[in-house]
């Protein structure tokens, strides 16, 4: 079946891509690798920026926040996400 996920996008990664946010389809199983493989097909200007050349993790210094709770550390995890779940990503701040 799969899942519909809303990217909040902030800061220079905003700026790039020209959107304030973008929808991306997951399946359930997804890791969190896959759930950034398909933000780089929404988005590829964001790859070799904010997304990893490898299209799976996220680039330094971003991050990606999911719902303002935690922060993504392991993109190879099971993503726990809900259907109309809010990720944020994020340039990381000093």
């Amino acid at each position: 079946m799969g899942k519909q996920l809303i990217v909040e996008l902030t800061g220079p990664v905003r700026v790039q891509a020209g959107l304030k946010e973008v929808s991306i389809a997951v399946e359930d199983n997804a890791t969190w690798g896959d759930v950034i493989a398909a933000l780089a097909r929404a988005l590829p200007a964001l790859v070799g920026t904010a997304i990893a050349e490898d299209r799976r993790s996220i680039a330094w210094p971003y991050l990606l926040n999911v719902g303002g709770r935690r922060t993504v550390r392991d993109f190879g995890e099971k993503a726990q996400i809900q259907e109309g779940d809010h990720l944020s990503l994020l340039e990381e701040t000093c």
